[in-house]
């Protein structure tokens, strides 16, 4: 039986070779195949914000109203302004005036002698005290304090009677120039005699009484 010849292949087609070397060196011979890069994701676009609506536009009343200017005189124009004419004071008029009045140191020894006897010597000032009040009338003359030996004024009588204004007026205009004295000072002069009158009057009263 005739052998069969192996076919003689001329021809090269690069489908058909191979490498017939030990798997080391096909290992070490072929690199293996790199990855593809990954495509990159596309994300969806972000939806643009939508226009915000012009806000209408509100006129703010301040609650603290607008001071004004406050108009300013000069002072030429209160130069020039004419004054308002004093109103001359009515012999009706009054003024609450305070009335002062000592004791003299012959009462007050007087005094002691009725306490003595069971009656308070501030009871029979302040007696002696209403009544002269009452009585007491102011004049249109200035009189000086008396000159008398007087008992501290804290042991004295103090009280308050309205008297015509203007009457003060004038002894203050003629007497007094300058108003360094107090109403009480121009009228102590007037006053405290009657007041040691009356109190004679209520101390020889109660001394008869008792007697």
């Amino acid at each position: 039986m005739a052998r069969k010849q192996r076919p003689n292949i001329k021809g090269y087609n690069p489908e058909y070779t191979t490498n017939f070397g030990t798997s080391r060196e096909s290992a070490g011979t072929f690199a293996p195949e790199s990855p593809k890069p990954a495509e990159p994701v596309k994300t969806a676009p972000e939806p643009a914000p939508a226009p915000k609506k012009p806000e209408p536009e509100t006129d703010t009343v301040s609650d603290s109203k607008p001071k004004g200017d406050k108009p300013v005189r000069r002072r030429e124009e209160k130069a020039h302004e004419p004054e308002a004419p004093k109103t001359p004071k009515t012999d009706s008029e009054k003024r609450e005036t305070r009335l002062d009045a000592a004791v003299k140191v012959d009462q007050g020894k007087k005094l002691d002698a009725l306490e003595g006897q069971g009656i308070a010597a501030r009871d029979v000032i302040v007696l002696a005290g209403r009544r002269a009040t009452a009585r007491f009338e102011l004049k249109a003359k200035y009189i000086e304090k008396p000159e008398a030996d007087r008992l501290p004024m804290r042991e004295g009588y103090h009280t308050t009677k309205r008297l015509p204004a203007k009457v003060l007026d004038d002894l203050r205009e003629k007497h007094d120039p300058l108003r360094l004295q107090s109403d009480s000072a121009m009228v102590r002069g007037q006053f405290e005699p009657v007041f040691w009158t009356c109190l004679d009057e209520v101390i020889k009263e109660l001394r008869e009484k008792k007697g």
